[in-house]
């Protein structure tokens, strides 16, 4: 039998503006992945959709995937839909709000997976990638969201 194993699976946002550079990161950074690309990355997850929440499921349980990677990026048209910000870090903040909301959702349902947070920054001819970190990042899953 031949098996389809992959170690992530990568949620971004559909914006054509950073695809080609988001594909490079990704494939530089971590190889094969499962993706889904949807309007604001994982704002849906945070927004309580569980059908994004079956994509990481369908990943886990059939390419046995360990790591969720979620990529946003400024300037997302998702966001300034849903939101009034005054200004980037308005909305940076926002999405980082989000992304540790999906982390702690991701990690309640799927314990045993890893959440990697990162933020695309639009610049006018490149994007540049960091990874966003938490004080989650370095403890232990073993809490309950109430």
């Amino acid at each position: 039998m031949n098996k389809h194993n992959c170690q992530n699976i990568v949620f971004h946002c559909i914006d054509f503006r950073l695809i080609n550079e988001t594909n490079d990161f990704i494939k530089n950074n971590y190889g094969e992945c499962d993706i889904v690309s949807v309007a604001g990355s994982s704002k849906e997850i945070a927004d309580g959709n569980n059908y994004l929440l079956k994509q990481i499921e369908i990943s886990h349980n059939l390419h046995h995937s360990v790591k969720v990677i979620l990529i946003h990026h400024s300037d997302c048209g998702a966001y300034k839909a849903s939101y009034q910000f005054n200004n980037s870090k308005e909305e940076k903040d926002k999405q980082v709000e989000d992304m540790l909301k999906t982390e702690l959702i991701i990690k309640e349902k799927f314990p045993d997976m890893t959440v990697e947070k990162v933020w695309a920054e639009l610049e006018e001819d490149n994007v540049i990638f960091s990874k966003i970190w938490s004080l989650f990042s370095f403890l232990p899953y073993s809490f309950n969201i109430s």
